[in-house]
């Protein structure tokens, strides 16, 4: 999933950009991510906030960490409508 996730940020950023696969609990993972350093910014992508379950852990201020911003991207729903299977 990583490896198809890598371009399409690159491509939105307009240039290089890192994944890291982490622990399964999403603040874990970015605590172990951010203690090597060399990050400019946190960005957490979620769901919106009524199924989210990251938000309603407080993720956002939970990862918190000193000169690192924190950016939470939210998913929207699709206006697509989804056809019967036949």
């Amino acid at each position: 999933m990583i490896l198809l996730a890598i371009p399409l940020l690159e491509e939105a950023a307009g240039g290089h950009v890192e994944g890291i696969v982490g622990d399964s609990d999403p603040f874990a993972a970015v605590e172990q991510a951010i203690e090597g350093g060399g990050f400019d910014e946190i960005i957490i992508s979620t769901l919106p906030a009524r199924v989210s379950h990251w938000l309603r852990r407080d993720l956002p201020h939970r990862v918190e960490a000193p000169g690192l911003p924190v950016t939470v991207v939210t998913a929207e729903q699709s206006q697509r409508a989804v056809s019967d299977a036949r």
